[in-house]
């Protein structure tokens, strides 16, 4: 006995003279089903809306620096004063380009559009949708993008070109509204900030002039370098008064003795000067003398300086804390429109392309689908083992149902 021979293997080209011959067979009804497809397409072309598309471009400011710049300047040996330097900065937002497309896309901008825009929306939005529905309609139409530089476009997609430009032109007024907002806020909240800096330095301040209050009213100082000018001159004084009466004593000493009246009233006079110039070291300023004048007037003067720094603190603070609540009432905000949304003039959808190569795609995947199935369905028919089998799954299915034979 013979061992079978082996099938022939099936060559490539088989599978697709099968699609052809099936396709020649049902050459007809294809031609038909295209027909029919790109018919229908036309049609829904034809009944399907214009869209009109507008586009507005804006720009993020640069970002500004924010917070006081107060910097303390102590100067060289020549100015003992300190100064406060009040510098220029300002408080501006971030150029955070998805804060606003975030904003652009939130339910509250959306639905206060919808309300704005009730009445001209023809086919887009009905009277009848839900709140939800409208939110995710008005989604479908706008678009956005944005760059890290800080640009941001919007595109709306409408039946009607007046209103497409008109939302566009709306979303980024609400974008500045909420810019400015938010400004304000900072503004305002910044400005709390400084005040209660300022309460804290004014304090500081009350305190700094008592401490100053009790130390000249202890030691009874009115001018630290005045009095002491002054009593400087007085010791000055009496030292040349005293050289002068020594010396009317050395003259008085040749033709007089030591006891005799003139020279003990020079003598006399002379101790008397001494004591008041001891007196005067011992008593500059009050009951400070020559050794302690040192140490009062190093604390009184930096008692006058700190004094001086804190008001130059105070009068900045409180100078930053009104220009902020002044700008609070007049935000500029950090949005600038480049280009506003204009009335489209020409229609940029639906695509005639698109909408026609989708019927045909369609309808011929269709037709070439019933002639491979015609073509299975005609050999299935011809082999007796498949019919049987087909035959008892329809019986399955239902007892009425059988194979048509041709």
């Amino acid at each position: 006995m013979n061992p079978p021979e082996d099938p022939q293997p099936i060559a490539w080209q088989e599978p697709l003279l099968d699609v052809i011959d099936a396709i020649i067979a049902q050459k007809w009804v294809i031609i038909s089903i295209l027909f029919i497809g790109t018919s229908l397409g036309a049609l829904r072309l034809s009944r399907m809306p214009s869209i009109y598309t507008a586009s507005a471009v804006a720009v993020l400011l640069p970002r500004e620096k924010a917070m006081i710049d107060a910097s303390v300047d102590t100067s060289s040996v020549d100015t003992s004063d300190d100064s406060v330097s009040r510098g220029s900065g300002s408080l501006m937002l971030p150029a955070n380009p998805s804060l606003y497309v975030t904003i652009i896309h939130s339910p509250a901008v959306l639905t206060e559009i919808a309300n704005k825009f009730n009445d001209r929306f023809d086919g887009e939005i009905s009277s009848r949708d839900r709140s939800v529905e409208v939110i995710e309609r008005l989604q479908k139409m706008i678009s956005t993008s944005s760059t890290e530089e800080g640009l941001i476009t919007i595109t709306v997609h409408s039946e009607t070109p007046e209103l497409s430009a008109d939302i566009a032109n709306e979303l980024f007024a609400a974008c500045e509204k909420a810019s400015k907002s938010i400004e304000r806020q900072l503004l305002v909240r910044q400005a709390g900030h400084l005040d209660k800096a300022l309460k804290i330095s004014s304090d500081r301040l009350d305190q700094t002039e008592r401490r100053l209050s009790n130390f000249t009213s202890k030691i009874g100082l009115v001018d630290a370098d005045t009095q002491a000018r002054n009593q400087l001159y007085t010791v000055r004084e009496l030292n040349a008064l005293k050289d002068k009466v020594e010396a009317e004593l050395v003259s008085l000493r040749i033709s007089h003795t030591d006891n005799s009246p003139p020279v003990q009233e020079l003598l006399a006079r002379i101790a008397t000067m001494e004591g008041q110039i001891i007196a005067s070291h011992q008593s500059i300023i009050g009951e400070i003398g020559t050794d302690n004048f040192g140490e009062l007037s190093v604390a009184y003067k930096s008692l006058t300086q700190k004094i001086r720094f804190e008001r130059d603190m105070v009068s900045a603070l409180a100078t930053k804390s009104d220009i902020y609540r002044l700008r609070a009432e007049q935000p500029i905000g950090n949005i600038a429109i480049i280009r506003n949304a204009t009335v489209p003039t020409r229609p940029s959808g639906p695509s005639k392309k698109m909408e026609v190569g989708v019927s045909i795609g369609l309808s011929l995947v269709l037709a070439i689908g019933y002639a491979l199935g015609m073509q299975q369905l005609l050999l299935l028919k011809k082999n007796p083992h498949l019919s049987s089998r087909t035959e008892s799954i329809l019986q399955k299915i239902h007892p009425r149902l059988k194979l048509r034979q041709d």
